[in-house]
């Protein structure tokens, strides 16, 4: 029998593959995305990542176990210990502006995840953070394989594409296996659809021709 999980990947290809070959996806790949739209692109990331904090935080409160609950605990653990240290220490060595104005996309992205986890059940949580996850490990797996120049980008990407990355996907694609029932797919593919076009928005921000460097 097919995994639930698997279903709902199959139900939202289409989305999926326009993620995965989202310009700004592809400017990381061959190294033609512009400093400037690098920069602000991690300004908009690393507010979702507190904003994420807190999304882990409703699933871990809403978790029907203890063994879930304690795997989401670290999950908030390294994103406060290790992953916002990442940015603050980026921000310092590019010398980034982290004063921006932040479009409405990317406020529609947190604004939107933030919604399900306050307002769904944890099967909406869990497929919401795997549809951002599960996206961001396929497509630096894929990247990490690409002769990227700058170290900082790169960084990045192995990051997104290491073993700790990959086990945190995995363990919310399983997670939707375990905890939730066929009659799920629907509601949850819907879930997936949503975060997944919210994602495009928010890497379409930092390109945006209003951004652009002159």
């Amino acid at each position: 029998m097919t995994a639930l999980s698997d279903l709902i990947l199959a139900d939202n290809v289409e989305g999926l593959d326009r993620m995965l070959d989202h310009p700004f996806v592809r400017g990381i790949e061959d190294g033609t995305l512009p400093a400037g739209a690098y920069h602000r692109y991690l300004v908009y990331e690393g507010a979702f990542v507190e904003t994420a904090i807190a999304i882990f935080a409703y699933a871990t409160a809403k978790a029907p176990d203890l063994a879930a609950k304690r795997w989401l605990i670290g999950v908030q653990d390294a994103l406060a210990r290790e992953q916002m240290p990442y940015f603050e220490e980026i921000f310092a060595a590019l010398g980034v502006d982290t004063g921006i104005s932040i479009p409405d996309a990317v406020r529609a992205f947190d604004d939107g995840m933030l919604r399900i986890a306050r307002d769904g059940d944890f099967a909406e949580i869990v497929t919401a953070m795997f549809a951002a996850e599960w996206m961001y490990w396929t497509w630096c797996s894929r990247a990490a394989s690409r002769p990227i120049a700058d170290p900082h980008i790169r960084r990045w990407v192995e990051l997104h594409a290491g073993a700790d990355f990959e086990a945190q996907a995995r363990w919310l694609k399983a997670a939707i296996d375990d905890r939730a029932i066929p009659a799920d797919r629907a509601r949850l593919s819907a879930v997936f659809g949503h975060v997944t076009a919210l994602e495009i928005a928010f890497h379409d921000a930092p390109l945006a021709p209003e951004t652009q460097d002159a």
